[in-house]
């Protein structure tokens, strides 16, 4: 990490009555609004560096004003704080120079919810401008109202906007959805690591949309697969946590499956969403996203329906609503059952979806309701570790190794907090040794955590200190 220091801000002036007024209405100490920078930049793609904590002194009582995309990231938390629509120059001295290369994730997506707005979007998504600039997570209602905007747009009928070009052919659609299945078990079974390629696929079928000949049916197809292609985007973006970007995926995902009115596929862009809030701590936003993915998939098939009440009951659990937690397991297990019962047809799309997974799912929950609840932690860890544990022992050749990889580290420290450090160490090595052929930082993270879990015990054992200096030496400092 790069420290920014006094030669990174600019020109001083008069102290910035402006930003004092701002943080003592939000009741942040300048320390605080500096562990706030930090921690938003490091989630930013292009950005390695870090505010000393006393340098906002110098922007309050000098006016010095920092150089980009600090400014843009200051008026960004402080909108978010006040739930105010805040602009640069409420913030900072007027003329001070500013950046456009930092955009909130719904940048230009309050767009009509109908064919032309998608493909107004879709053209000023494939800009080269558009495509080098770094964009930050949203929250509250800036994020949330996208759910309930979509819930209540009409679907449209999108046909081709162009009466020249080439048409979309029956192959090339075979073709498009072959690519858009192996682009997801791509994602299932190295992470994130065909993030790029992933994303030039969708930049193919967007031209497609934009660019060809095609009926209403073609361009249902046609954007069922682009939204598809942005889930599978969303979610290698936020395992890799860069949130913002994420959420710029899900959001543009949840415009094409409106646009393909596949409210299965929707349900589950929105079950992303909510999952994705649960881990940033945005706990309100979770549950919104998680009764909108709901209220989508209420009609769907029973598989989608179990895969979306497993995801809400993670926002539930981190809301510590163990009633709620344990209503959705229930129906989880009713819903998986009546679908193998009846045979279900499923969408390709939600092939992974298995009891194992649904399992696993369920058992992060009970590791954070177990934090919560010292009087039912033993039997909610011991219940966690039955139901990680499936997942957390895929074979290494088999699939999805990703899961396979995030559920292990949540085995492990399911065990340390149950106090099985044998246990433990055996998950933690079985998880590292998936690192070499999955790229998933969220993974890489939760291991690093488990590790700190059991350094207090490294003195006394000999199994978890040699842990300990493996997960040194492979897992990213």
């Amino acid at each position: 990490m790069t420290v920014i220091t006094d030669e990174d801000n600019c020109k001083a002036g008069k102290p910035n009555e402006k930003l004092k007024d701002l943080l003592e209405e939000v009741g942040w100490r300048p320390e605080s609004l500096a562990r706030r920078i930090n921690a938003a930049i490091s989630t930013m793609r292009r950005e390695n560096r870090q505010i000393h904590h006393k340098t906002p002194y110098r922007w309050l009582n000098r006016g010095e004003v920092p150089h980009a995309p600090v400014p843009e990231v200051v008026v960004w938390l402080l909108a978010d704080a006040t739930g105010r629509d805040l602009t640069f120059d409420q913030v900072w001295p007027r003329g001070a120079p500013r950046s456009s290369l930092l955009l909130p994730a719904d940048h230009r997506l309050d767009l009509p919810w109908d064919a032309g707005g998608l493909l107004r979007l879709l053209e000023e998504w494939s800009h080269p401008m558009l495509t080098r600039r770094t964009f930050m997570a949203v929250s509250g209602m800036t994020l949330t109202r996208h759910a309930w905007q979509w819930a209540e747009a009409p679907v449209p009928a999108l046909a081709s906007a162009v009466r020249e070009g080439d048409p979309v052919t029956a192959p090339m659609l075979e073709l498009v959805e072959e690519i858009v299945a192996r682009c997801r078990r791509l994602d299932e079974r190295h992470g994130a690591a065909g993030a790029a390629f992933v994303a030039d696929q969708f930049a193919c079928v967007s031209r497609l949309l934009r660019r060809s000949r095609y009926d209403a049916r073609t361009g249902r197809r046609l954007t069922s697969a682009l939204a598809q292609l942005a889930q599978t985007s969303g979610f290698m973006a936020f395992d890799s946590a860069r949130d913002g970007e994420a959420q710029r995926w899900y959001l543009v995902g949840l415009r094409a499956a409106h646009a393909a009115d596949d409210r299965a596929l929707a349900a589950s862009i929105l079950g992303l969403m909510s999952n994705q809030a649960t881990e940033t701590g945005r706990t309100g936003d979770a549950l919104q996203l998680a009764t909108a993915a709901q209220e989508a998939a209420s009609q769907g098939p029973s598989t989608v329906r179990a895969l979306i009440a497993a995801r809400s009951g993670l926002a539930s659990a981190v809301a510590g609503d163990s009633a709620t937690f344990q209503r959705l397991r229930e129906q989880t297990l009713e819903l998986i059952d009546d679908a193998k019962d009846r045979g279900e047809a499923v969408p390709d799309w939600a092939g992974y979806v298995t009891r194992t997974e649904l399992d696993a799912i369920a058992g992060r929950g009970m590791v954070v309701l177990a934090g919560q609840m010292p009087t039912r932690r033993r039997r909610l860890l011991a219940e966690a570790q039955d139901l990680l544990s499936g997942r957390a022992r895929t074979d290494p050749s088999g699939e999805p190794q990703r899961s396979a990889l995030r559920h292990g580290a949540w085995l492990g420290l399911a065990h340390v907090h149950a106090g099985d450090l044998d246990q433990a160490v055996a998950a933690a090595r079985r998880a590292v040794n998936r690192l070499p052929g999955v790229t998933s930082a969220r993974s890489t993270d939760l291991l690093q955590r488990l590790g700190r879990e059991l350094a207090p015990h490294a003195r006394r054992s000999p199994e978890v200190k040699n842990l300990l200096r493996d997960l040194e030496g492979r897992l990213p400092t």
